[in-house]
């Protein structure tokens, strides 16, 4: 019975993430529903990833992806470079990501994230994970953040993507960080509710998306309906029709 429940589940979440997409597309106003521009974020977490088959028509769904390349000041993701090698191979845009750690001190983590991540390979701004702030509070991890945040817009020329689930941001960080894009965390059928009336550029609706060629399942992104795929990349790309 216990078996039986858990083969339900998994079959219910598969169809979740092959048609909820479509449906949000039409119901929900922050939504691009015109082209529905979806991207994903991976890491080592994906296993084996067949790039012929991520590149192909059978995901023209797949609109950028962004790759995790390190967290806090000593941490390298071990398939960030065979993941990022591959993922430009196809067609689509692409990005890194740093997982930010108010246990690791900001120059160190910076460094790191530039050691491993090459400015003049990446398609897409880069991204800040932000989830924690456990070692440092109030002031203290704001002053930190920011700090952290000058750091990878003098070097890469933009602002990075900030990334952080809906709970956190309406903790720590609302009311800031206003002219920045965010990328929100909320799993389900609700879009992110920002409790200061900011808006969300990309919106990361599923940790269970199913990606041919992706051994296992993937994180989902959506573009708010107000944004475009320009403002997530550093410059046009002749191939992108977006």
């Amino acid at each position: 019975m216990i078996y039986k429940t858990m083969i339900l589940a998994a079959l219910a979440a598969i169809l979740f993430d092959t048609f909820y997409v479509k449906h949000v597309i039409t119901t929900h106003n922050n939504v691009n529903h015109k082209e529905g521009i979806i991207g994903i974020d991976i890491s080592h977490h994906q296993g084996k990833i067949d790039w012929a088959k991520v590149g192909s028509k059978t995901n023209d769904t797949i609109a950028f992806i962004y790759i995790k390349a390190t967290e806090g000041s000593t941490y390298q993701d071990a398939k960030y470079l065979e993941y990022f090698e591959g993922a430009k191979t196809t067609s689509i845009p692409v990005g890194s990501y740093h997982y930010f750690r108010t246990s690791s001190p900001i120059g160190e983590q910076f460094k790191n994230f530039i050691s491993v991540v090459d400015s003049g390979t990446q398609d897409l701004i880069p991204m800040v994970d932000i989830e924690e702030c456990t070692q440092w509070k109030g002031d203290k991890f704001t002053t930190n953040l920011t700090l952290f945040l000058k750091l990878i817009e003098n070097h890469f020329g933009r602002k990075p993507v900030l990334y952080t689930v809906n709970s956190f941001y309406n903790a720590h960080l609302k009311f800031k960080y206003k002219d920045y894009m965010f990328c929100i965390g909320r799993y389900g059928p609700n879009e992110p509710v920002m409790f200061d009336g900011n808006s969300w550029t990309l919106w990361q609706y599923s940790d269970k998306g199913i990606v041919n060629g992706i051994e296992k399942p993937v994180d989902m992104d959506l573009l708010n309906i107000n944004a475009k795929m320009l403002n997530l990349k550093f410059k046009t790309s002749k191939t992108s029709i977006l």
